[in-house]
């Protein structure tokens, strides 16, 4: 009994104390690989509306809680981790070219140009991690919830149709973030969060294709 014990609050107490750093090291390996930009000279793309940090991915300390009692044990570890917004915005103009050729942008554009401006992207989450335990004289009680959680962000974006360089058309665009938390049940804290990431990235480029089929709709 003593040493079940002792084992649930030595992982408990390794497992609460993730540290910014450390999460940081779990993220960054996703957003490494080199984007390969592909151009079309029909299609203009502005990201300056993004800020582009110094480093690929920032983690911030929300919260940090750990209260050892000696029957009870109280901990929250709460994380922001903001992904460069520069290079979500990469990943969004490799996705439009993408759904552009698919959805066939540039036979509705006929010849004009599209300048595309993006205001806002989704770039931030926020990982979790709270429980507590209680210890009674004969048996234990554990609880515990490791999450990650999406941040209320749209994804914005300007455009203009041009010919012959005078203005025909120009508009925003406007789709919402439709990422979901995500709990962690039984994976090791850095798989979880790269299923998470994985999952962020493929709702960057739903959100993408969103913007398309709402461009292609306006021209």
């Amino acid at each position: 009994m003593k040493q079940t014990i002792l084992s649930i609050l030595t992982i408990t107490l390794l497992t609460s104390c993730i540290g910014t750093k450390k999460f940081t090291g779990f993220v960054e390996p996703k957003f490494q690989d080199k984007q390969l930009i592909s151009t079309n000279e029909n299609i203009i793309f502005d990201l300056t509306g993004l800020e582009n940090t110094s480093a690929s991915i920032t983690s911030t300390k929300v919260k940090s809680q750990f209260i050892p009692a000696i029957l009870y044990w109280q901990w929250n570890n709460t994380i922001k981790c903001e992904v460069n917004p520069t290079i979500v915005g990469q990943s969004f103009q490799e996705n439009f070219l993408r759904y552009s050729d698919t959805l066939k942008v540039k036979e509705k554009l006929q010849g004009r140009k599209l300048e595309m401006k993006i205001e806002k992207i989704p770039n931030s989450f926020v990982y979790t991690h709270k429980g507590n335990s209680v210890i009674l004289i004969i048996a234990y009680t554990v609880s515990d919830l490791e999450a990650i959680f999406p941040q209320e962000q749209d994804l914005v974006v300007s455009y203009k149709i041009t010919e012959n360089g005078s203005t025909i058309k120009e508009g925003k665009l406007t789709t919402s973030n439709k990422d979901q938390p995500i709990k962690n049940v039984w994976k090791s804290t850095k798989k979880f969060t790269w299923l998470y990431v994985d999952q962020f990235k493929q709702n960057t480029k739903i959100m993408t294709k969103e913007i398309v089929e709402k461009l292609i709709a306006e021209i």
